[in-house]
């Protein structure tokens, strides 16, 4: 059974996988993952925006994400988007495999919501005083 094969078997994938596939999508929550047998190793992409402008944003909240979980941020330059993407052995247990796809719909969903959200206008913040 392919590496791919059992991903979607550890998270109750209805869509079945070809066995000879190296390249899978899955739709997840309205978007696409895209997943890449690469024999040893098996990496989670999903496009999180298309605005380059957006990557300045992306980067500045990339450091407190390291510490916390494992996938990052790139510019994939053929795609021109910002991607984020993580990795596992292919020989990770049914469980690890699940946990790990869960873990990254989780920070794809984080991710997302900065490339939504309204950036921040710091005039609107009142002047502050700290007292002793």
């Amino acid at each position: 059974m392919s590496a791919l094969t059992r991903l979607a078997s550890a998270i109750g994938y209805s869509q079945v996988v070809p066995a000879d596939a190296v390249e899978f999508v899955f739709k997840v929550d309205g978007g696409d993952v895209r997943c890449l047998d690469l024999e040893k190793r098996l990496v989670l992409m999903r496009e999180l925006s298309q605005d380059e402008d957006d990557l300045r944003h992306l980067a500045s909240c990339s450091m407190g994400r390291i510490l916390r979980e494992e996938a990052m941020v790139y510019w994939d330059t053929q795609r021109h988007a910002a991607v984020l993407a993580q990795e596992i052995q292919a020989s990770a247990s049914s469980h690890e495999l699940r946990v790990f796809f869960e873990t990254f719909a989780d920070s794809c969903d984080w991710w997302l919501a900065r490339v939504a959200a309204e950036p921040m206008d710091f005039s609107s913040f009142p002047e502050m005083v700290i007292r002793p």
